[in-house]
């Protein structure tokens, strides 16, 4: 019995130093006080970091909840906080409670589905925040009044699909720079932010190319489109369609000519292994 006892305490102990050691946390040489800390399944585990941490990236870990005041003992000195491919799904009201200092927050690659005024809420501060390749469908109205001092916003790489205005945007004073590529928006979408980006002297970087003007131009001239979503988008594609028709014929000729000259390589390959 003893012998049986002794046994599973040693496992059990096996078990938590094995857990334990897969918890890396390195202060940056470059930077102190900046902790780069792999392998967490808890925010627990950040217990050994000093109050005075100045940076935080957890990378490589599973970390699904953000409780609230996860962050509040670093309140007084963190200003940039990265939790980046940590399967971060859900983020409590005040999880980010206290952090007055914080000027960086990147929550990119995890799969957040919304932006929620809950939990930017009192990061006065907040220069940047980065949550591209997400899966946000929605970003609350609230948000907006909440971040006076934000200059960079990246949205990139995620699901949503309602226009940002020209009034949410004329809130955000500091606004320098947009990342708005790979989300579904509607292209009445697309041609309204355009607007309201320029309009609000404010840089965007974005994958809609020769379709901007394509828009503009069944907006002006096709009839319905104005008012009707399907008509815009029916021009829009046929345009699109009809503006590399013309370059067809070349682009089959030159892989036609790619088709040859591949044959003929491969001849001379064979002959040369006929050869050898």
């Amino acid at each position: 019995m003893k012998r049986s006892l002794f046994y599973l305490v040693t496992v059990l102990a096996t078990i938590f130093l094995d857990i334990s050691s897969a918890v890396d946390c390195n202060e940056n040489k470059d930077k102190p006080r900046f902790y780069t800390c792999q392998g967490l399944t808890n925010l627990a585990q950040l217990d050994s970091l000093p109050d005075s941490t100045v940076g935080l990236r957890l990378e490589k870990s599973t970390i699904s909840r953000i409780p609230a005041d996860a962050f509040s003992r670093f309140a007084g000195s963190l200003i940039e906080l990265r939790i980046t491919g940590c399967s971060l799904e859900s983020i409590e009201a005040h999880a980010f409670r206290g952090l007055d200092k914080l000027e960086t927050l990147d929550l990119s690659n995890n799969r957040i589905q919304a932006i929620e005024a809950s939990w930017v809420r009192g990061l006065f501060n907040l220069k940047e925040l980065i949550v591209l390749r997400n899966r946000i469908t929605r970003i609350e109205p609230e948000f907006y009044e909440l971040l006076p001092k934000l200059q960079i916003l990246d949205v990139a790489y995620n699901e949503l699909v309602e226009c940002i205005t020209k009034e949410n945007f004329k809130k955000l004073k500091n606004l320098k720079l947009v990342l708005i590529a790979s989300n579904p928006w509607s292209y009445r979408c697309r041609s309204n932010m355009t607007y309201a980006f320029k309009t609000n002297h404010v840089n965007f970087i974005k994958d809609w190319s020769i379709g901007d003007l394509l828009i503009e131009e069944c907006l002006a001239h096709e009839q319905g489109a104005d008012t009707d979503d399907a008509i815009l988008k029916q021009c829009v594609d046929r345009k699109s369609f009809e503006s590399i028709t013309p370059i067809l014929p070349d682009l089959e000729q030159k892989v036609l000519e790619l088709s040859n000259k591949v044959e003929e390589l491969r001849n001379e390959v064979n002959n040369i292994k006929k050869r050898s």
